[in-house]
């Protein structure tokens, strides 16, 4: 009888077990920009772009030529330019990383519990995107958002987010 019930209780924990979520973990291969960085999983490679946010370079490139965003953002990173590497100061190459895809992104947990994403946004790199929603990620976008606006830091220093999306907009 204990032995029925050994082996049921083995069943009943494997079951549980397999239906467990495993982190996904990946190894950074390179980091490009704070936009895009490689990561492997096997002898797969792929793109790594941040969920949820539009960062400092998509703004750059969704500018039109000679405007006041580009202007602005060539400025702040020439006052800054230690901001243009804050992501590969921060990862490490052949690190593992647990990741997480939606929407053709990655959630990149790159400090404990803390996403790339909201590392960027709270650093004035990256803005919180009005289109993605995510129950999962809202609440610390929009409080890393607060965070960066109230302190001036990066996009927020100048002003630069407020001409960037409004000339985004006009689009």
């Amino acid at each position: 009888m204990s032995k029925i019930l050994l082996h049921i209780a083995f069943l009943s924990l494997f079951v549980s077990l397999s239906f467990a979520k495993e982190p996904t973990l990946a190894t950074l291969r390179s980091v490009s920009t704070n936009e895009f960085q490689k990561f492997s999983i096997g002898l797969y490679e792929f793109i790594c772009r941040p969920y949820g946010v539009i960062t400092v370079d998509e703004l750059y490139n969704r500018a039109e030529f000679n405007s006041e965003c580009k202007k602005n953002i060539q400025e702040f990173y020439f006052q800054n330019p230690m901001s243009k590497y804050f992501t590969q100061n921060l990862l490490k190459n052949r690190q593992l990383y647990h990741i997480e895809f939606k929407e053709e992104k990655c959630i990149l947990y790159a400090k404990g519990k803390m996403t790339m994403s909201e590392l960027l946004v709270k650093n004035g790199l990256a803005l919180k995107n009005p289109l993605a929603k995510s129950e999962e990620f809202e609440y610390s976008l929009i409080q890393a958002q607060i965070y960066a606006k109230e302190n001036k830091i990066g996009l927020f220093k100048n002003n630069i987010s407020d001409k960037c999306i409004s000339e985004l907009n006009k689009n």
